[in-house]
Order: structure tokens, then sequence, then C-alpha cells
């Protein structure tokens, strides 16, 4: 008897091992929205502290808790904001350093370089905007020697539509031949130094009008908070008719902003080629 319960316990505990091996049990994935919190765990971070901090200021100055939520809700908007334009500094760096860029191409090809040699030389010797893109490109290509994924990583890198024609162009002029390729890129060169210098010219006029546009947004609430530190003013504004007066201003400067700097805003360029080859 003893020994039909051993075995049989024997025989299942085989049954078991085999069935795990067969069938190896995952750890349920978690769901989109924790992940993406995850991902992006530094900037909400960012939000409340932002968000606490100008919401416990507005209070300290104005003691209308109402106001105090709507400041919170616009301060928590200020990481994201200052994000999106370190972005637009960026690219706008890139796009000012393309022209030199593609003149040291041309003058790699013309050397004698190979594509992708003319690529990892503007690694040390490229504008310092594009350079550590392409440091890394030249240390992808040394270490795989694949050509075409090698530039699909440096497309990723820069993602703007002037590396998207420049890689693109490069990969055409390795798989049939590049005569006439420095000449293209010469071009596109010119063209650009002209579109720098348009698009230079425009932001030059616009700027009085921008800066004008947040003096004007700001300087109310400058005021506000320097007639704040006088009691009658805090109790002027603690009736209903106060907290509907401010926050309904409150919500009309930031509405009137936004939309100045979004109806100002220059056009950029679609990344018409971002897709990687196939």
């Amino acid at each position: 008897m003893m020994g039909l319960v051993i075995g049989t316990l024997f025989g299942v505990g085989i049954l078991t091992c085999a069935t795990a091996l067969r069938n190896p049990s995952r750890p349920p994935s978690p769901p989109r929205w924790m992940r993406a919190v995850h991902a992006n765990r530094r900037q909400i971070a960012l939000t409340t502290i932002a968000g606490c901090l100008g919401g416990i200021i507005a209070y300290a100055l104005i003691r209308n808790a109402f106001l105090a939520l709507c400041v919170a809700a616009t301060s928590g908007l200020l990481p994201r904001i200052l994000t999106q334009t370190r972005a637009r500094k960026a690219r706008a760096e890139r796009a000012a350093a393309w022209p030199d860029a593609l003149d040291d191409m041309v003058s790699a090809l013309r050397a004698g370089l190979g594509i992708g040699e003319a690529l990892s030389s503007l690694g040390s010797r490229g504008p310092s905007a594009l350079r550590p893109a392409f440091a890394q490109f030249g240390e992808q290509i040394q270490a795989t020697g694949n050509l075409e994924h090698s530039l699909d990583g440096l497309k990723e890198r820069l993602g703007d539509p002037v590396a998207d024609r420049v890689v693109e162009a490069m990969r055409l002029a390795s798989a049939l031949g590049g005569y006439d390729l420095a000449n293209v890129l010469q071009a596109l060169a010119r063209n650009l130094r002209a579109e720098n210098r348009d698009r230079g010219e425009l932001i030059a006029r616009q700027s009085w009008a921008v800066n004008g546009a947040r003096v004007a947004a700001v300087a109310p609430w400058v005021v506000l908070a320097l007639l704040a530190s006088r009691p009658g003013t805090v109790e002027a504004f603690a009736n209903p008719t106060g907290t509907a007066i401010l926050v309904g201003g409150f919500l009309t400067t930031v509405v009137a902003y936004a939309l100045m700097v979004r109806l100002g805003r220059l056009p950029e360029e679609p990344r018409v080629l971002a897709g990687r080859a196939e």
C-alpha cells in the first residue's frame, strides 16, 4: 500500500514537472496605463512637484483656494512646456548645423571616402549639435559592419526631416551608385541655408509681438501679487464675486496666451521619409 502511494506521488510529481516545462508560466503583463506611468514616471513626478509648489505659493499670496487650484493645474504643465521648448531648441540648433555638416560630407566624398566613412567622420569634426549622433553611427557601423542598420539607427537618433533625406540619399547611393551624390548634398545645403535665413527673419520680426504678449499676460498678475501684501486686497477677493473674477481672469489669460503661442508658431516640416527600410 505504501509503495502504491509513493509511486503515485512520484508519478504526479513527474507529470507536474513535465507540464511546467512544456507550458512555462509567465507573469501577467502589466496593463497599458501602468506601463505608460512607469515610462513617464520622471515627468509625472516633476508635474506633481511643480503643481504643488505653484498652488502653495498662489494660496500664500492670494488666500483663495479656487485660484490656487487653477495655478496648481497650470504650474503642473510647466515641466512639459519646458521639455517641449528644449526639444524645439535642439531641433533649431540641428537645423542650423545641417548645411555645415553637408559641406563636410561633400568634402569627404570628393576626397574619396566611402559613405560609411564620410558619415563617421562627422562624429569627430562635424558640427557639435550633430556630432554625438554621428559618433554613435561610427561605433555601430564599426561593430556590425552593416550600413543599412546603421543608417536606420542614425535616422532614429536624429529624428528630423533633413536627416531622413540625407540617410535615404546615402542608402540609394550605396545601393545604386552615387555619381551625383555630392552635387545633391551640395544643392540641399544651399536650400537649407536659404530656408534657415528666411526662417530667422520671420522669427526676428515675430519676437517683438511674442514678447509683448508675454508681458501683457504676466503684468496683471504681478501687480495683483504686489497688492496682495495689503490685507484689504485679499479680503476684497475673498467673496464669491471676487473669486469668480480672479478665476475667470486667470483662465482667460491662459487661453489667450496658449492661442497666441499656437497661432504664432511657425510650421515645421513633416517627416515624410521617417519609416525604416524594409
